[in-house]
């Protein structure tokens, strides 16, 4: 662009100069046009470029973000770069090197419309497009939807190759029966479907796309479907090709404080983690349905007068999981202020990470420690008492006898509400696993995601064999006096 100054050393006074500014102003403004795509790509955050490289890894890349962060924008700049082919020379996402067709899903017609057209090709009007990612004179052609205004069923554009380009538009309301028969190449999922057979829909018409070689594609929603088989398979379980990443508001620098205020002020405190942090919900079958701020507190030094006793949840495919407890008898509060969990580690690997803080602490655990490991037939309790743990002589049990599951969720949910159960707040694991655990639709706990949460229902059964913060040798080192030990067999 040639510099201003060029046409005058000052602002420009006569009709001749003024002229000739406003046709450099129009051609800039027509060059930005054309280059919008490469704009918004160019101002991508580091988190969005990682989801970016993701797609050239992993055939089905999910986002699962909090509201208002750019996730569909930043599928949208994914989906401009292919129908375009103008890859940027620092692109490191998936590419064709050929005219792709590619599938864009939403709610409704109406959603795809304004959520999905819209930001991607602008508004059509008098017969021309303006505003989107993909310029005006790349557009050749489109088929309209019929039963929503201004909404397409298809937009075709001149790829790099010189070839056509397709993105057609699905609405999920229209069924799976609607998606089918075509062979895609990239796919575009913005918003969860609930009907539980669009996604493997989607997933049989990419089988063979890429030119055979299998297409692939993006999810971009916030979780309010809570913990769906989808989102927990991306999530705890995923196949091969399949990524997921998550990004919060600390992630979307662009939302000011006064903006966060507002917005978090105007969601329910049970749904904050989910629309500030991508969290998944599920609404009423959630057990503990309250917001992490209700029971989080700062971690502090464990005062002398305080009981303390760790619980623990045996596990190897599925963590095992340690928390400790500290009891504040006198105001009858009791705090979980540390809580580990791994997979497929042994005894002594895990008594590595955690006996700085649980040595010599009595800990609580559940019937199944009495059960043989397949590997030695030694009882898992054994274990873990010749690794280093003080396992109390009998698993837990609530004091009248009896390991009732749901004795336990209702005791610490009224703690919870009533201030009398609080959590060390950069306990990140536990926070995940409350605001995950719920009931299916017949009314049944899911176990799934529920190690740290059973380990501390263990410990609480059990409390009444918590022992004095005192008896520690030195506050710092959580080393416990083990001369006496009256838990043992």
């Amino acid at each position: 662009m040639k510099n201003l100054t060029a046409i005058s050393p000052s602002y420009p006074t006569t009709r001749a100069e003024k002229l000739k500014l406003i046709e450099l102003l129009e051609e800039k403004r027509r060059r930005n046009k054309q280059r919008q795509f490469k704009i918004h790509f160019e101002s991508l955050y580091e988190w969005q470029r990682k989801y970016v490289r993701a797609t050239a890894e992993f055939s089905a890349c999910m986002l699962m973000a909090a509201n208002r962060v750019g996730k569909t924008r930043t599928g949208l700049i994914i989906d401009a770069a292919h129908l375009l082919g103008d890859y940027p020379e620092d692109w490191e996402g998936r590419r064709f090197d050929f005219a792709p067709l590619c599938w864009l899903l939403g709610y409704s017609m109406e959603k795809t419309r304004d959520l999905l057209q819209k930001p991607l090709f602008g508004v059509y009007e008098d017969g021309q497009w303006t505003g989107g990612l993909i310029p005006a004179d790349r557009i050749v052609g489109h088929l309209s939807a019929s039963g929503t205004p201004g909404a397409m069923r298809e937009v075709r554009v001149r790829h790099a190759s010189g070839r056509v380009s397709t993105v057609q538009f699905w609405s999920y309301s229209q069924g799976q029966h609607a998606i089918m028969g075509d062979s895609v190449d990239w796919y575009h999922i913005d918003e969860e479907p609930q009907d539980k057979e669009i996604y493997p829909q989607v997933l049989t018409r990419t089988a063979t796309g890429d030119q055979g070689r299998g297409g692939g594609g993006i999810l971009t929603f916030t979780p309010e479907n809570g913990r769906t088989e989808l989102v927990v398979k991306f999530m705890d379980d995923p196949a091969e090709g399949q990524y997921m990443q998550r990004a919060t508001w600390d992630d979307a620098p662009h939302l000011s404080e006064k903006v966060r205020r507002e917005l978090l002020a105007a969601y329910p405190p049970w749904q904050r983690p989910m629309r500030t942090q991508g969290l998944p919900l599920l609404g009423t079958g959630l057990i503990f349905d309250f917001g992490d701020e209700d029971i989080s507190c700062a971690p502090f030094v464990c005062p002398a007068h305080f009981m303390v006793i760790n619980g623990m949840d045996f596990g190897w495919d599925h963590p095992q999981a340690h928390i400790q407890l500290w009891i504040d008898v006198e105001s009858d509060v009791i705090y979980v202020a540390h809580a580990w969990k791994q997979s497929k580690v042994t005894p002594v690997t895990a008594w590595g990470s955690i006996k700085s803080w649980a040595k010599g602490v009595p800990t609580a655990w559940p019937s199944d420690g009495l059960q043989s490991e397949k590997s030695s037939g030694e009882q898992q309790k054994a274990a873990y008492v010749d690794a280093g743990w003080q396992m109390l002589g009998a698993h837990a049990t609530w004091p009248s006898g009896g390991v009732g599951v749901e004795a336990g969720l209702v005791e610490l949910y009224e703690r919870m509400t009533t201030g009398r159960l609080k959590v060390f707040s950069h306990l990140s694991g536990w926070f995940d696993e409350k605001m995950s655990y719920h009931r299916d639709e017949k009314g049944r706990i899911v176990k799934l995601n529920d190690d740290l949460l059973s380990a501390t229902r263990y410990a609480y059964m059990m409390r009444r064999y918590a022992q004095p913060r005192w008896q520690l040798v030195s506050p710092q080192s959580g080393n416990y006096q083990s001369d006496y030990d009256p838990y043992a067999e």
